[in-house]
């Protein structure tokens, strides 16, 4: 079970969004980012630490997290949900 408990613009223009997700009734993360690629795939990014990702992702649980990302935006874009929540 992934539940996306927020979604919020990005701070970094290449990224689409920036959200919390609880992954199951263990895990909680925060700040994790969505960044559309050229190719019209998307990828699921961990924050940094020391300059490097705190966190991966195997493809099948990116897939998964992207799913759950997808439908909790319902199609629109990060800022319009932003705007709805205020």
């Amino acid at each position: 079970m992934i539940e996306i408990i927020e979604v919020r613009p990005p701070w970094r223009p290449a990224d689409a969004c920036v959200f919390d997700a609880q992954i199951g009734p263990n895990l909680r993360l925060y700040n994790l980012a969505m960044r559309r690629l050229p190719n019209g795939f998307a990828r699921i990014l961990a924050p940094n630490a020391y300059g490097k990702h705190s966190a991966t992702f195997a493809p099948p649980l990116a897939a998964e997290i992207l799913k759950a990302l997808e439908a909790a935006m319902g199609g629109a874009q990060a800022y319009e949900n932003d705007r709805a929540a205020a």
